[in-house]
């Protein structure tokens, strides 16, 4: 019976350690590279995987 306790204690947090499918995917909304420019911001998105999201900086009116 120990047993039955550890194995669906090891579920239990194997589970709660993953995380769900259904959290949304952070997408870009700049354009990928290598290297971003000297005016851009870094980001990491799903979409451009081990390259960065490069996002423009939009000057306030």
């Amino acid at each position: 019976m120990k047993i039955i306790y550890v194995v669906f204690a090891v579920f239990l947090m194997a589970l709660i350690a993953t995380p769900g499918k259904s959290q949304p995917k952070k997408s870009c909304r700049g354009h990928c590279s290598r290297t971003c420019a000297k005016g851009e911001k870094e980001e990491h998105t799903e979409d451009c995987r081990r390259m960065y999201c490069c996002l423009t900086h939009r000057k306030k009116k």
